[in-house]
């Protein structure tokens, strides 16, 4: 049954405000938020443009507020915050939404919250910004604040990008953040062709644009979710992130090869990888919780792909049953700000908070390394963009085990930063979708 009193703006603050409270990333509320909620296509597609706009434009939207206060020293109440940033939000970027409905429709969801002694407050501010809009202008400049306030990153954040990749590429990284991020597949050679995919997909009402490089990606569009569409529970594809697909090509899986994946969930890389040793080949997908090792297990029938041993495991500690392999990836956790674009909260993570992250991605790339045979070769892995987290532990690794050389990275992207060859920093501005970076290493023989 649909939830009462649900409209798409309360949904979009409700699912903002556990967000903020810590209950998972954004993509994962919102849709746990949009369930049997018995909102129409329309006003499921408001609520997600109010709730991932909110999210990107924070601290902007925070700017504009602040300048509407009666008290601006006083920080509002955090229902009322939150809800005054989705009335501004339509306010200043949604332009087909009237300013007198963005105001009467937020005030509402506010109410519909239980929160009913706010209503008077919220619709004062947001009525102060329909008036002062046009007055305020953002700061101007390349200062850190300025930069923070118009973008909508953190100082601290663009401090670091500067500090470890340059003013240029990270005004560029800043600039990629606001574009859309498109819907990147790969199409499951073991079920079907490219063409075969793409003209299955447009008799659905889905276009598929494939890419030339690397072979099998492929683009999504008109498709709403893809985990609803008929190709997809055939198994025809799965969905990866090109960035993503580029880590496995960095690899370079072979036919017959045995590959070892020490951080597998939700198990894209290990689903790619398996498609490419084939039916002689085999991936070992390891993840530390039970739950997640079933994901990696769904996946891996869904899509026929017999040749994937997806068991629970510790990547800092023994994985237990495996042999020496070809390959091994170590696709670390790590802090996420290469996927900003996908996970907009990401960048207000607290950067003293990520502190320790590096010792732990040393950890499972040294634990990682005894899995690989000699001649073998080792892959180091993020979704960040933090020297810290990447080119530090990598160099790390370089010192303190002798036992291995530089692995030379050429998988067809320029390179934007200087680094070493066995290194490879992927922009999101640059042939790649998302903030990645790998780092390859080859066992000694001898």
């Amino acid at each position: 049954m649909p939830k009462p009193h649900q409209t798409a703006r309360a949904v979009a603050l409700q699912a903002l405000i556990q967000v903020e409270q810590g209950f998972g990333y954004s993509n994962i509320v919102l849709d746990h938020s949009l369930e049997d909620i018995g909102l129409n296509r329309r006003d499921k597609a408001l609520a997600a443009a109010i709730f991932y706009g909110v999210l990107e434009k924070r601290l902007t939207l925070d700017y504009y507020i602040v300048r509407c206060l009666s008290s601006p020293g006083r920080k509002p109440d955090p229902m009322a915050l939150e809800a005054i940033r989705c009335g501004a939000y339509q306010i200043l970027y949604m332009d087909r939404v009237p300013d007198s409905a963005a105001v009467n429709e937020t005030v509402q969801a506010v109410k519909s919250a239980g929160r009913a002694q706010l209503a008077g407050f919220v619709n004062g501010v947001l009525r102060g910004l329909v008036r002062k809009k046009g007055q305020i202008e953002l700061p101007g400049g390349d200062s850190l604040k300025a930069l923070s306030v118009r973008f909508s990153v953190p100082e601290d954040l663009i401090k670091l990008w500067t500090e470890g990749y340059g003013r240029r590429a990270t005004v560029q990284i800043l600039d990629s953040l606001s574009e859309k991020p498109e819907l990147f597949i790969r199409v499951n050679r073991a079920r079907c062709s490219a063409e075969e995919l793409e003209a299955s997909l447009k008799e659905s009402g889905a276009k598929m644009c494939s890419l030339q490089h690397p072979q099998y990606a492929a683009v999504l569009e008109n498709c709403g979710a893809p985990q609803g569409l008929e190709q997809f529970k055939k198994g025809m594809f799965h969905v990866q992130d090109l960035s993503a697909q580029l880590v496995c090509r960095a690899l370079d899986p072979r036919p017959g090869e045995t590959i070892c994946d020490c951080c597998a969930a939700p198990g894209g890389k290990a689903f790619t990888l398996a498609q490419e040793v084939g039916t002689e080949g085999r991936i070992y997908a390891f993840d530390l919780h039970e739950k997640r090792v079933g994901l990696i297990k769904e996946g891996a029938a869904r899509l026929g792909l017999d040749n994937i041993y997806a068991r629970v495991g510790d990547a800092a500690d023994v994985l237990e049953g495996v042999i020496q392999a070809d390959k091994v990836l170590c696709d670390v956790p790590c802090s996420g700000f290469g996927v900003i674009k996908r996970k907009p909260e990401i960048r207000y993570k607290n950067l003293e908070s990520l502190q320790d992250l590096p010792k732990l991605q040393y950890n499972i790339l040294q634990n990682a390394s005894r899995y690989v045979r000699p001649g073998g070769l080792l892959l180091y892995s993020t979704c960040t963009l933090n020297p810290a987290e990447n080119s530090t532990v990598a160099k790390r690794f370089l010192q303190e085990n002798n036992g291995f050389e530089p692995m030379t990275i050429d998988i067809g992207l320029r390179r934007v930063i200087e680094e070493p060859e066995n290194m490879l920093t992927m922009m999101p501005f640059a042939e790649a979708s998302d903030g990645f970076f790998v780092a390859g290493f080859r066992k000694k023989t001898g």
